[in-house]
């Protein structure tokens, strides 16, 4: 008998490493689509084509090289330049990169065509500026190495795929996390909200704010599956948010502030006696020492890196605090648009229908999450948190105002902000079934939604880059066209971003009796009692 039993051991115990395969195998593939989708952006955009690309560039291959911070230069004297430059020691051909742009950023009808090809680089070094010398190395430690075997142009498009990779493994990590809280069925709705354009379009080029707000999203993930309601305390989520929270406080001068407030949010939401069990986990020591350690590493960076911004007082206007508060708030829809989408050298800003759709899809799980049942003190962290997004142009501008201006712009808040839809979604985990049952079919429609606004936004990109904005619309022989092609790589785009919109479509789980409660509504007569039988009228 006990042989007998063994084979039917033995395909019972295969049978469940295959389903425990399956859902790993679901989240690669989830991460593959993801990683397509940045590293789409990645060879989208021409060289030098996003934000301060140039001297992120030159930091990336200088600190490869072993110079993490230069020869920091003086402060400016005008407001030509944004702040006081480092001189590094590079191959000419990251030099001659630094003019790629000249000729397209900031006029939005002018396609990339007008860009040179890039010489091969000479013998020896030269000096090359970057404004970005001063920043934190860890970012450009981890995407700068291939300049050390490519040419400029090669190099640029390598440290942009590399960025997409980090981009998309910390998200899914993220994203994973989420779904380990039980009742948290709708995290993916918070997911798919928070990735806006911006995001990827961050994430696929060279930029430290990509990592920033991939490792914000992933300690986001990690803290809020602590405090969820039905959330435990496992090893395995005080570790991930070690690691995120560690790393994301050395990304950048802001990255601290951003995680400080995490850490409020979910200090705030937190169920009463959470953070009790939290501190008394035993992997809560180990984790502890990290923070500390690795807050201690920004602090101090910082503290002998002054130079990261500097002025001089250039802008003694802003002295007046009434002038600079009434600058600042008529520029928050720019800061909102810019959140979503505005991309380029802020000379490409996404269509209506991009905006539209996360005007829907977000605010969709937001405004469910402040009107259902959420307890008041969770609904308060929403509120807190919002608030937070709105405060931090005001409390990260004002301080240095006279010295740098107000240079704002919506995507320096994406840390926190993508904490906003992850949250809200949270919110709603708590909800009876027949509510939870219409929440999941809001949040299959906003899928298709946000599916189109992603499509929209690279579409009109590219589109930007390839004929100018004011180009034809469908321009089969482009101007300029990127190393996957203009409409082609629109296809690519949306086939990538179809796949990952069906793969969250069907991860949605059901809610429990959803099924048998529809069915009985249909048969059951108006006025009928639930249980009572009901007699045919011939």
């Amino acid at each position: 008998m006990q042989s007998a039993a063994s084979p039917t051991r033995a395909t019972s115990s295969a049978i469940d490493a295959r389903r425990e395969r399956r859902p790993l195998r679901a989240w690669l593939a989830g991460g593959i689509l993801l990683f397509l989708m940045t590293a789409a952006w990645s060879a989208a955009i021409p060289l030098m084509g996003s934000p301060d690309e140039p001297s992120h560039v030159v930091k990336a291959a200088a600190v490869a090289r072993g110079q993490w911070s230069g020869e920091l230069g003086p402060p400016p004297t005008d407001t030509s330049r944004p702040g006081a430059g480092t001189i590094v020691q590079l191959p000419d051909d990251f030099a001659a990169a630094l003019a790629l742009p000249n000729c397209f950023a900031f006029q939005p009808a002018v396609p990339a065509s007008c860009q040179q090809d890039l010489a091969p680089a000479g013998p020896g070094t030269v000096a090359v500026e970057t404004f970005a010398g001063q920043y934190p190395p860890l970012y450009y430690a981890a995407v700068g190495w291939p300049s050390l075997v490519l040419g400029a142009e090669a190099s640029v498009y390598a440290m942009r795929l590399l960025s997409a990779l980090l981009t998309a493994g910390l998200v899914t990590w993220g994203a994973y996390r989420l779904s380990t809280v039980p009742g948290n069925g709708l995290a993916l709705w918070g997911a798919a909200a928070a990735m806006t354009p911006m995001t990827l379009f961050l994430g696929g080029t060279v930029n430290p704010q990509g990592l920033e707000i991939a490792l914000a999203f992933s300690f986001w993930a990690a803290c809020l599956s602590l405090v969820a309601r039905r959330g435990v305390v496992t090893t395995s989520g005080i570790v991930h948010a070690a690691i995120s929270g560690a790393l994301l406080v050395n990304v950048r001068t802001s990255s601290p502030f951003w995680a400080l407030v995490i850490v409020v949010v979910a200090l705030v939401v937190a169920p009463s006696g959470r953070w009790r069990e939290l501190v008394a986990h035993r992997a809560a020591r180990w984790a502890g020492v990290a923070a500390a350690l690795a807050s201690v590493t920004a602090v101090a960076w910082v503290a002998v890196h002054r130079g990261v911004v500097t002025g001089g007082d250039l802008y003694p206007h802003y002295a007046d605090l009434r002038l600079t508060l009434l600058e600042i708030t008529g520029d928050g829809y720019g800061y909102l648009a810019n959140m979503i989408g505005n991309f380029g050298w802020l000379d490409a800003p996404a269509p209506p229908v991009t905006m539209l759709a996360w005007y829907i899809g977000a605010g969709a799980v937001i405004l469910a999450a402040t009107s259902l049942s959420a307890p008041i003190r969770q609904r308060a962290g929403l509120l807190l948190l919002v608030l937070a997004v709105a405060g931090s142009p005001f409390a990260l501008q004002i301080p240095t105002a006279t010295n740098a201006g107000l240079i704002w712009q919506g995507r320096y808040a994406l840390p926190i902000a993508v904490g906003v839809p992850l949250l809200a979604a949270l919110l709603l985990g708590g909800e009876h079934a027949a509510t939870r049952a219409a929440l999941r079919r809001m949040l299959r429609g906003a899928l298709v939604v946000l599916l189109v606004g992603h499509v929209a936004a690279f579409y009109w990109a590219s589109r930007r880059y390839s004929e100018g904005l004011e180009g034809d619309l469908f321009a089969l022989t482009p101007d300029w066209s990127s190393p996957i092609g203009y409409l082609t790589g629109t296809a690519a785009f949306a086939a990538a971003a179809t796949a990952l919109t069906v793969m969250v479509w069907r991860a949605v789980p059901p809610v429990p009796d959803e099924v048998s409660s529809a069915r009985d509504a249909a048969i059951r007569s108006p006025g009928t009692v639930p249980g009572e039988h009901t007699a045919r009228t011939p």
